[in-house]
C-alpha cells in the first residue's frame, strides 16, 4: 500500500512569525546590498543641493547657469534601482531638515515626483522631464530677497505678490535654454495652479494644468507641510497626508491623490507610529495594497523603554495588531 505523507498545516502563530522573519530578512538583505550604494545616494543628494546653490548664485548675479548638471543629477536618480528609490526617499527625511530649506525642498520635490512618475509608468524621457521640472520649479524664488523669504512676520500684500510671481520668473529663466525645454518651463509655470482654479499665477483649472505640474504640485505641497518654514511649523507626515486627502478634488484631482497615496502612503516611510499594543516604531516599508498595514521597525516597548534589538514587524502578518496613532519625533520617549 502506498504510504501518504502527512502534511503539516502551519498555525496562525507560525505564519505570523514566518511573516515577520521574512520581512526582517528582506530588510536585512536589502540593507546589506544597499550599504555600498548608500554613500553614493547621499552624495547624489548633496550634489543636487550644491548644484542648486550654484544656480542661485548665478541667477542672483544675472549670470547663465548650466543645465547639464541638472540633467545628470536627475538621470542619476532615475538610474537607481526602484527598490533603492526608498533609500533616496529616506534622504529627504534625514538630510532635508537643513537651514537652506529652499534648496532641499526642490530636491525633495524632485525625488517624490519621480516616484509618482514611475508609478504612472512614465518613460525614461518622461521621468527626466518631470524630474527636471520639479528640481527647477522654484528657481524663480532666487530672484526674491532673503529678507522676504525668511521673514517671520506676516507678509505684506506686495511681498505676497512678489512670491506669487516666482513660477513666471522660473519659466522665463528656463526658456532661455531653447524650445526643447518648453514642457519643463510649462510645468514650472503651472506647479502652483490648483484643480479648482484657485492657484496661481494664471488661475488654471482641471485639464488646463499639465500632468507634470499636477504631480509636482502635490509633492511640493506635501514636502512644504512636513518641514519647518519661517512662517509655519511642520506637520507630522501623516497629518500632511490627511490634509492633502481632505482637499478632495478642490486642490488636486482624485487621480493625482490616488497615485500619491499609492506611493507615499497614509503612513509614509520614516514616520513614527504607536501600535495598539503600545509599542512604538518607525515605518520602513509601505503596503500599497493595504496602506494601514505597513512594515514597522519596533524601537520602544509598551513602557517606552528603548529596545536593545529593534524588531521588524510586517503588520499584514498580524491581523490583531494595528496602528493606533502617529507619533511626532519630538514626542518619542527619552
Amino acid at each position: 500500500r502506498q504510504r501518504t505523507e502527512e502534511k503539516t498545516v502551519p498555525k496562525a502563530a507560525d505564519e505570523q512569525e514566518l511573516g515577520d522573519e521574512m520581512a526582517e530578512q528582506r530588510t536585512w538583505h536589502r540593507n546589506e546590498l544597499d550599504e555600498r550604494a548608500h554613500g553614493d545616494i547621499k552624495s547624489l543628494y548633496r550634489s543636487a543641493l550644491d548644484y542648486l546653490r550654484q544656480v542661485r548664485g548665478k541667477i542672483q548675479t544675472n549670470s547663465e547657469f548650466e543645465m547639464e548638471s541638472a540633467v545628470s543629477i536627475i538621470q542619476g536618480i532615475i538610474g537607481i534601482h526602484y527598490d533603492l528609490s526608498a533609500e533616496i526617499y529616506q534622504m529627504t527625511v534625514d538630510l532635508g531638515e537643513g537651514d537652506d530649506y529652499t534648496l532641499s525642498h526642490a530636491v525633495n520635490t524632485a525625488i517624490y515626483s519621480i516616484r509618482l512618475g514611475r508609478r504612472l509608468g512614465y518613460t525614461r524621457e518622461g521621468l527626466l522631464e518631470l524630474g527636471l521640472s520639479a528640481l527647477l520649479c522654484d528657481i524663480g524664488m532666487f530672484r526674491i530677497p532673503d529678507s522676504i523669504l525668511n521673514k517671520q512676520d506676516k507678509l505684506l500684500p506686495n511681498e505676497v505678490e512678489l512670491i506669487k510671481s516666482h513660477p513666471l520668473v522660473g519659466r522665463d529663466l528656463i526658456l532661455r535654454y531653447g524650445p526643447e525645454y518648453q514642457r519643463v518651463a510649462d510645468a514650472v509655470m503651472e506647479h502652483q495652479e490648483r484643480e479648482n482654479g484657485q492657484g496661481y499665477p494664471r488661475g488654471l483649472k482641471g485639464n488646463e494644468i499639465s500632468e507634470y505640474a499636477k504631480l509636482i504640485g502635490i509633492c511640493d505641497s506635501y514636502d512644504a507641510m512636513t518641514h519647518n518654514r519661517p512662517h509655519k511649523k511642520a506637520l507630522m507626515q501623516t497629518e500632511s497626508v490627511r490634509e492633502l486627502i481632505g482637499s478632495k478634488n478642490l486642490l488636486f484631482s482624485p487621480q493625482v491623490i490616488k497615485v500619491f497615496l499609492d506611493e507615499i502612503s497614509i503612513f509614509p516611510i520614516g514616520s513614527y507610529v504607536r501600535l495598539n499594543n503600545r509599542n512604538i516604531g518607525r515605518v520602513i516599508a509601505t503596503n500599497r495594497f493595504n496602506p494601514l498595514k505597513p512594515t514597522i521597525k519596533l524601537l520602544y516597548d509598551e513602557n517606552g523603554k528603548r529596545l536593545l534589538e529593534p524588531k521588524v514587524v510586517d503588520l499584514t502578518s498580524h491581523p490583531v495588531l494595528n496602528i493606533d496613532q502617529s507619533v511626532a519625533s519630538h514626542d518619542l520617549p527619552e
